[in-house]
Formats: C-alpha cells, structure tokens, sequence
C-alpha cells in the first residue's frame, strides 16, 4: 500500500489503483466489477468495493454528498443494497461501499466469452434455473425497495452483483447512490444506455417504479436469452445513431408480433428459455408499455413470474443443464426430460371444504433433486418470505422425503379429507413413494383455518403431461 501523498501508478481504464478514504487510509483497486452510466465500480480488498465517478466537478461532489446523506436516512433495512461507508479523497469523486465475498456482476450472465462455446458458457454459468432464481432475488430487492416507497433509479447488469459459485444465488445492489424517494427529473449522464426507459432518454419523465421495471425487464431478456430486446440484426449491424434510436424507443422489439425490421438472430431462442407468461410480460413492458409506462408490468408481476418459473425446472441427467418440464427431451443435449412428479399450490377454505380449483402455482420434483417450498409459496401471508417452509426430496429407494423446518406440523391427506399422517416440526417423513402421491395433499396451516396446501398430481414421465 502507498501512504497519503505518495505516487500513485494508472490503470488501462484511466483510474488510478490506489486511491483514498475520506480519513487518509489508502484502498487498493484490484478488479473492475463494472461500469455503468456515471463511473465504474471497483474490488478493494474483500469486504469493500469503490465507485470512482469520471466527473470531478465541485457541483457534482456537492450533489454526491446530499445523495449519500439521504440514503443513511432512509429505511434499508434488510434490503440487499450495499451500504456507502466513506466518501473518496479529491481529485478522486467517489465513495465507498460495501461488498460480500466472491461477487461478479450480472452482466457476466448476459455476455458469452468469445473463446467459448456459447452453449457450454450458458450451462457453466448456471443454466437456466440458476439464471430464473438469480432474477426473482433481483426482484425481490427492487419490488421491496418500490413497496418503501423508493426507487432505484439506474438499475443496468453493471449495477448487480451475484455469487461467483453457481451453486449458489446470491444478489447484491451496489450505486446506492441512485436510490431516490421520489421522481426526480435525472442529467442523462445518470443513465446506463440501453436500460434507461424511454420517457427518461426523452426527458419526459424524472425515474418511477415503472423505469425501474423497464430496466429490469432488458436485464430479464439479455441474462435469459443473451440478447439485448432492441438490438436486433439491424442495428447490430448499422450505424451508432441506430443503437441510439433503438435505445430510445425508436425502433420496434425485436420480437414485436407487428413489425419484422428489428428481428435478431441473435442469442438463445426466447421460446426455450422464457415460459408463456414471461414471455406475455416481455411484450406488455416492449410493446404495450415502451411509451406508455402505465401499460407495464410492475417488477412485483415479473417476481411472481420468475418464480413460478424456476419452480418447474428439471435438470438434465446428460448434459447437467436445466430446462422446462412440459418439453419431452432436453433443448440443449437432446437427452429425453427425465420422470418428475407434478404438484399444484391452492388454497384451502375450511368453511367451504374446498379448494380453489386454479393453481396458484405449480412444482415438479425429480429424483435425488430437492426442492424447498418457502414461506412465499406454502404460508398465506408471507408472500415475499424466502424462509424455508418443508424440504422435498425424491429418494432412490422411491420414497418422498419430507423435512419440516417450520415451527408447526405440516399434514397430508388423501384428496380434501381428514388428516392422514402429521409431520412434526424438525422431523421428517418418508412417504412410499411418487406413484402413490398422486390424489394426495400436503396442507400448510391450521385445519380450521384457510391456508395453503400442495396437491401432488401426476408424474411426468419423458415430459408427458
């Protein structure tokens, strides 16, 4: 480390290595995690990260100085933003943050390495599943923040971190900076290209919950079909001014159901890696809602979606990677899906012994994969809870395992019935087996009162339905 007022050496980007805490302790800067629309973002050490601004302008550290004041007030409990704990030295503009271990940027997911096979990169970065779970977090951050009444104001790849390991998933917000609690008219130079919605590009509006959902819904496209939804074959290969009207809004979605100009032949085949309902909120937040915000999905709406989507995932026994269960064989290998065991989430009214006859949600298990039902899914009123309800897993002597990590029992009937059998709190239950479930529930809640339950199905076999 150099002390206060030694020489300092430069970066390839420009920025020096080394630079200062507000009280003189020097901070080295080791990886760029990303750059966005007002700096780029910094590694120091492994608990901190830097965002060191281009402008140097006294105004503009003023501004950075009030912005960070309200932040500290503001009610961020529980969120994963990451904190700023130190403004930077002059002639640096800047602060730091704080930072989990072992974190890259989303934008590694939106981009294929040159080098590598563009399919084995997808699998190796997670896959389908891990890319589903890693944006409902993302979603889950975003639409607790809006619930606060606050707005994160340039949400772009640049500005998410995720876990480095896939088998973990991770989210982290970092330029805290850009939170506001209000809609606030922003300079253009706050704006990430190419997330911006259109009404701020034009100016027509300061940022909203609903220019947040633009953004998101450009980072859904890019992470799950590694293409950005307006740079279709058209602009990739035109002229810059091209780029720059599709970024506005002035060119069509490149999967617009009227017009043709903008299709890409680029990244994956949306069909494979978005379901019938994301699909329907990419075209209302595109099409709809590109410049009428109001027509737009909230990023609560894609949440739920992601959601539900990741829930009925399998993971091939050839290739490893994840895909639908309603496909008979895996898109990326061709091996045949594998048997799963289909289960709907409804709700259960005592009152009028019944259960409503649409599910809210679905879930499938295949062997020696468990899935854990969260308090979102299985607990009426905890709808943004990822605290875990009861583990599932699908042994290979054939039974159905069932942990409860509740702090009540769990219970199955046959059908609607009386309870059959109870699972205790830190117990488990190992049921005969998949072949038996179907007709059966499993029942979250006090047999008097309306709860959830799951409703085990049919077994997929080969991706039959």
């Amino acid at each position: 480390m150099l002390a206060a007022g030694q020489a300092a050496t430069w970066s390839t980007t420009g920025i020096r290595n080394i630079v200062y805490q507000e009280n003189g302790e020097p901070l080295e800067l080791t990886r760029r995690l990303g750059v966005g629309g007002q700096g780029e973002v910094w590694v120091a050490g492994r608990r901190h990260a830097v965002k060191v601004l281009r402008s140097r302008s006294q105004s503009d550290a003023s501004r950075l100085h009030q912005r960070l004041r309200v932040v500290k007030r503001l009610d961020l409990d529980g969120l994963p933003l990451s904190r700023p704990l130190a403004m930077l030295q002059p002639p640096h503009l800047g602060y730091v943050m704080e930072l989990l271990d072992d974190m890259v940027a989303l934008e590694t997911l939106s981009a294929a390495p040159s080098a590598e096979d563009f399919l084995t990169w997808y699998g190796r970065t997670g896959g389908l599943r891990r890319r589903l779970r890693l944006l409902s977090r993302l979603a889950d951050a975003l639409s607790s923040l809006h619930a606060r009444g606050m707005v994160y104001g340039d949400p772009s790849p640049a500005n998410v971190l995720v876990s480095e390991p896939v088998e973990h998933d991770e989210v982290w917000l970092i330029d805290v900076d850009n939170i506001a609690v209000m809609s606030e008219a922003r300079d253009e130079q706050y704006m990430t290209p190419g997330y911006a919605a259109p009404e701020l590009v034009a100016g027509r509006s300061g940022v909203t919950s609903l220019s947040d959902a633009h953004a998101f819904a450009v980072m859904v496209f890019q992470v799950m079909a590694v293409t950005h939804p307006f740079v279709g074959d058209v602009v990739h290969d035109g002229e810059p001014d091209l780029e720059r009207r599709a970024f506005a809004g002035e060119l069509p979605w490149i999967h617009h159901p009227d017009d043709d100009t903008n299709r890409s032949s680029f990244g994956i085949d949306w069909r494979y890696v978005l379901t019938p309902a994301l699909r329907t909120l990419a075209e209302r937040t595109f099409v709809d809602g590109l410049h009428d915000p109001t027509r737009r999905p909230t990023v609560g709406e894609w949440r739920t979606k992601l959601y539900d989507a990741a829930a009925v995932t399998l993971r091939c026994d050839g290739c490893g990677g994840s895909f639908y269960a309603n496909v008979d064989a895996c898109p990326w290998c061709r091996r045949g899906a594998p048997p799963a065991l289909a289960a709907t989430v409804h709700t259960y009214v005592p009152d009028l012994a019944s259960v409503d006859g649409r599910p809210l949600t679905a879930l499938v298990l295949q062997m020696e994969d468990p899935v854990v039902v969260t308090a979102r899914t299985a607990i009426l009123d905890q709808q943004q809870s990822e605290r875990p309800v009861v583990e599932l897993r699908w042994n290979r002597a054939g039974q159905l395992v069932t942990r409860n990590h509740w702090n009540r029992p769990v219970w199955f009937t046959a059908g609607d019935g009386d309870a059959a059998l109870s699972v205790e709190p830190a117990t488990e239950y190992a049921f005969p087996g998949p072949d038996a479930l179907p007709g059966w529930a499993l029942h979250f809640g006090q047999r008097g009162e309306p709860h959830r339950l799951l409703r085990f199905v049919r077994m997929l076999r080969g991706g039959s339905k």
